[in-house]
């Protein structure tokens, strides 16, 4: 991967980038097989306030220290592969050794397993596995142990040992295969066929009839002695009163950079992240509960979203993912947001949906444009929280449009396909002009309105999850998009722009392009798993099955197609009432036969024609994101004096440095930050120093 070797190369130069073009050389750093890492921009950090900085830095540090969190999260041994790999990367070589195939191999893997956070792709599901074999890795292994690389085994022959306990895990495919399984083999369920960690090994969904978990977002449920426990994530209170739980020596290094950050915080957001650490040293969902309260009511130019948050790898839709998205306010590209926010009792009115079902006091929404600072995992192109539905109704949401996240996309991703699979050399020119502008506005619409609307029946008490199961996300992501699809001809639009109805036509042939174009990311069976796939999907099919889409092949090329605007948008309206009466009734048979029928299964003969025409035209399948490089300047002291911002650190480094700087407290945290900045040769010596991984 002789790519990856030239952005490390690139990272031993500081330099300070300003906001780049439109093109996709803007943004690329390196190809990874069919795949890109592609880097984020944030030109916004130098006009922050210092006590903005100085929140931005250690809500950074936040989302830094629960990261090993999310890897533990995702696979059994998922953190001490990540050890493995990391110690290997950089201390390998050691001892003489010259640089060979292997090591392009495990920068190949190790650049993978940082973009999906272990070794399942985060949108298949599926396992994958290195290029490089067992005896290669054992021999680059033993030099890295004798060379320091924290493994926490006393000699070569432990190392073996360790080592071949891991060899399942990490080489055979067949061996925990799919991260979430949503249609299990036979014999199994979707929580024994899945390789998450969110349930014991050996607990089965059968086990859960009847247990009622007190912390279903923030927990693990294990089976002690053949009974069931629930671990709660928490660091425990200082006075004993609240005990330490799972994840504790990580939560409490978040509390710490918490607390820093509160230091420099305006007063409500201040309160607000009081409100967190509170949470995370309980674990008590009345805490999360009160935060989330107190976070929407503040609206501070830095922000995060910090905590155990989407639920879409646990099966059953419970199970929260630890999260880290520090941002900034990009003023530039708020109008939308601004509009829809404002109108959003009148759009919520022309819901297609019953009455019974539409809100009748919309709390007017907080909606901005960001720029992502960090972000952990790999970040959306939008947002809107809190998920749970009882806050929503009563207190609002905040919903963000990720401005660097989009631009990057849309140079890599979304413009070339948008072009590549238009029908004819006018729609291509159209394409060009509306694309990126309709991408933004149904992502707005989907965010702000699409997750914040509607009210649900009150016997559901606010949790329409707990009734819809492992279809309630497929639902939610379909129901999102659809809002936007059903208002994006309103002429209130025309306040953005006269060419406000071409931009909503373009916003319908762009949501089947990217139908179409989801196939390329499966590229193996016939099925989706993904629930933003599987709503697209059964969207799609719905669409088709009312004669409002046309499937059309020319020249071996093909193409869903747009009928009529009208009828297509009487189509979407027809199944957003429906979706909307099943989330508010807790229909579960009817999403399940829903899904079923219209949002799993597709055509491999079409899968393999899209996956062809894409590699043809070299766009990448995925993205994997380079976060903008925050450097704290630090005094004679070693005090935070302010904080830089740089775009020129590789990927690998980049996640090497996250997983040194997640283990510290926040003053030696920043101390360290600066010497690397300053001396990236500095980073073997600072990893060396990590903790012993734990067994």
């Amino acid at each position: 991967m002789k790519a990856l070797f030239l952005a490390v190369a690139l990272a031993a130069t500081p330099q300070a980038k300003p906001a780049p073009t439109s093109t996709a050389q803007s943004f690329l750093v390196s190809r990874l097989g069919h795949d890109a890492i592609v880097r984020m921009y944030a030109p916004g950090v130098p006009a922050l306030s210092k006590a903005e900085k100085r929140v931005a830095w250690h809500l950074t540090l936040a989302a830094h220290a629960g990261e090993e969190i999310a890897y533990d999260q995702l696979g059994w041994d998922a953190v001490a592969l990540k050890r493995l790999l990391e110690g290997v990367y950089l201390l390998g070589r050691e001892g003489g050794a010259e640089p060979g195939a292997f090591d392009a191999k495990l920068e190949d893997y190790l650049a993978r397993f940082y973009g999906q956070s272990g070794n399942h792709d985060q949108v298949t599901g599926q396992k994958f596995v290195p290029t490089f074999t067992p005896a290669e890795l054992e021999a680059a292994a033993v030099r890295a142990l004798k060379a320091g690389a924290p493994f926490g085994v006393k000699d070569e022959a432990a190392l073996k040992a360790w080592l071949g306990g891991l060899r399942a895990s990490l080489f055979d495919a067949g061996h925990e295969p799919r991260l979430t399984a949503k249609a299990p083999p036979a014999g199994q369920d979707i929580l024994t066929a899945s390789a998450h960690t969110a349930y014991g090994r050996g607990v089965s969904l059968k086990d859960l009839e009847g247990f009622q978990e007190k912390n279903p977002l923030n927990s693990r449920v294990v089976k002690v002695d053949g009974t069931l426990v629930e671990q709660v994530f928490r660091a425990g209170t200082p006075d004993g009163k609240v005990p330490r739980g799972l994840y504790a020596e990580e939560l409490s290094r978040v509390i710490a950079h918490l607390n820093e950050a509160a230091k420099s915080a305006p007063g409500d957001q201040k309160a607000a992240l009081g409100k967190l650490a509170r949470y995370f040293q309980t674990g008590d969902l009345k805490d999360w509960d009160a935060y989330n309260i107190a976070w929407l009511k503040a609206d501070p130019r830095v922000d995060a979203n910090l905590g155990f948050i989407e639920t879409y790898v646990d099966p059953r839709g419970q199970k929260g993912q630890w999260e880290g998205l520090i941002n900034y306010r990009d003023a530039n590209e708020n109008r939308v947001m601004e509009l829809i926010a404002r109108r959003a009792q009148a759009f919520e009115n022309g819901m297609p949906w019953p009455d019974a079902y539409k809100r009748k006091k919309v709390a007017k929404p907080v909606a901005k444009a960001i720029n992502l600072m960090a972000s952990h995992p790999q970040p959306p192109a939008g947002i809107n929280l809190p998920n749970e539905q009882n806050i929503r109704e009563k207190y609002g949401s905040k919903s963000v449009l990720v401005s660097n996240v989009m631009e990057a996309a849309a140079a890599m991703k979304r413009l070339p396909l948008a072009i590549e699979f238009s029908r004819t050399p006018e729609e291509a020119e159209r394409a060009r002009k509306y694309s990126v502008t309709a991408r933004k506005w149904l992502v707005a619409f989907h965010e702000v309105m699409g997750h914040a609307s509607g009210q649900v029946d009150a016997k559901l008490e606010g949790n329409p999850s707990r009734y819809l199961k492992e279809y309630d996300n497929t639902l939610e992501e379909a129901r999102a998009d659809l809002v936007a699809l059903w208002h994006a001809f309103d002429p209130s639009l025309a306040e953005l722009s006269p060419d406000h109805t071409r931009i909503a036509e373009q916003m319908y042939r762009d949501f089947l392009v990217e139908g179409l174009t989801n196939l390329n990311q499966v590229p193996e069976g016939d099925a989706f798993e993904e629930d933003h796939q599987r709503g697209h999907h059964m969207t799609v099919n719905f669409l088709i099955g009312k004669g409002a889409v046309r499937q059309v092949t020319e020249e071996g090329r093909t193409y869903w197609v747009v009928e009529d605007a009208g009828k297509m948008r009487a189509a979407v309206g027809e199944l957003l009432s429906t979706l909307m009466v099943i989330k508010a009734t807790g229909d579960y048979e009817g999403i399940r036969t829903l899904v079923r029928e219209k949002g799993i299964r597709f055509d491999p003969k079409l899968r393999d024609e899209v996956v062809a025409r894409i590699r043809a035209v070299d766009v990448p399948a995925d993205i994997l994101l380079i976060s903008p490089r925050l450097v704290p300047v630090v005094d004679a002291k070693g005090q935070l004096a302010d904080v830089q911002v740089r775009h020129d650190q590789g990927f690998i480094e980049q996640h090497l440095e996250r997983s040194v700087l997640g283990g510290l407290p926040p003053a030696e945290a920043t101390r360290v930050a600066a010497r690397l900045a300053a001396s990236p040769e500095a980073l073997k010596e600072e990893y060396r120093k990590l903790p012993p991984l734990k067994r």
